[in-house]
């Protein structure tokens, strides 16, 4: 498989020190896919304010420059524009992960400065998909979940859709929890994981396609590589849920692999030769 090097040029990333805060375990979803659903438990309870607030203080003494929100639904949790008005103060990045089904409760201006990343699995009939989210003037990036049923015409559709109608930026491919593998390091794989032969063929037959000019992310998942940024083998990742449950990697959260406190930048990666929660980015050439 040939990467379509011809039509596209890669972006160089960085990586920053990111911590992701579960900040509701409430959600209007059950998805199959969720890595964080063991630790919820259905369970309707909210971070509070000052819990919140301890989190960020400690977050930035280690170091902490990117907060991820998320959950459950992020966009549930009562107090989220506070939350929101705490980063933006003291200067922190903030991406909030969401299924984007309650957009319309909020204004633009609520999410001024922060990043929207809507999580998608397929472009219609299920759970998730492109024709649930409501029409808003709320910019926001799309994260698409591929599954063993994600073709590349459905990958093709969506993107047109998201950058004609929804006025979409990037468009983020990545897979239904850990791509198929015999050893299942990490996650038990759900029945609709996608085997990574056919994940990176399927990438590659959507890049050689597509026409439109939105910024392709590429979750790496061990089969693709990149060309401008050297692979980072030392964790720059932790995650906090509520009443003080730390996980260091992403790839742990399934397994509830619970530690007393988070280091960025200074755990060798456990998993891998290089972070699994690595990307690509590249975009078309004019």
């Amino acid at each position: 498989m040939k990467f379509a090097w011809e039509k596209y040029e890669e972006l160089p990333i960085g990586r920053r020190n990111t911590l992701q805060v579960f900040i509701t375990n409430k959600c209007n979803l059950n998805c199959e896919g969720c890595f964080a659903k063991n630790i919820m438990k259905g369970e309707g309870i909210h971070i509070s304010i000052d819990e919140y607030k301890g989190v960020i203080d400690e977050f930035l003494e280690k170091g902490g420059e990117q907060i991820t929100l998320l959950g459950g639904e992020p966009l549930l949790h009562p107090e989220l524009k506070e939350m929101l008005a705490i980063n933006k103060e003291k200067g922190i990045k903030t991406t909030i992960y969401t299924n984007g089904y309650f957009l319309n409760k909020f204004d633009k201006l609520d999410f001024e400065g922060v990043k929207l990343r809507i999580s998608l699995y397929c472009k219609s009939g299920h759970t998730k998909s492109i024709d649930e989210l409501p029409k808003t003037n709320i910019p926001f990036d799309v994260c698409f979940m591929v599954s063993k049923n994600t073709s590349v015409d459905e990958l093709l559709e969506t993107a047109k859709i998201l950058e004609e109608e929804h006025n979409c930026n990037v468009f983020f491919i990545s897979s239904i929890r850990e791509l198929d593998n015999a050893r299942k390091e990490f996650f038990d794989d759900t029945a609709i994981t996608m085997n990574l032969l056919k994940y990176k063929e399927l990438i590659n037959d959507f890049l050689n396609k597509y026409i439109g000019d939105m910024e392709i992310h590429i979750s790496k998942r061990g089969v693709f590589e990149s060309t401008k940024t050297l692979p980072d083998n030392k964790c720059r990742f932790a995650n906090y849920f509520i009443s003080g449950k730390i996980i260091q990697c992403p790839y742990d959260v399934v397994n509830k692999v619970f530690q007393k406190d988070y280091t960025f930048n200074c755990r060798n990666c456990q998993q891998n030769n290089t972070c699994l929660m690595s990307k690509i980015v590249v975009k078309r050439k004019l």
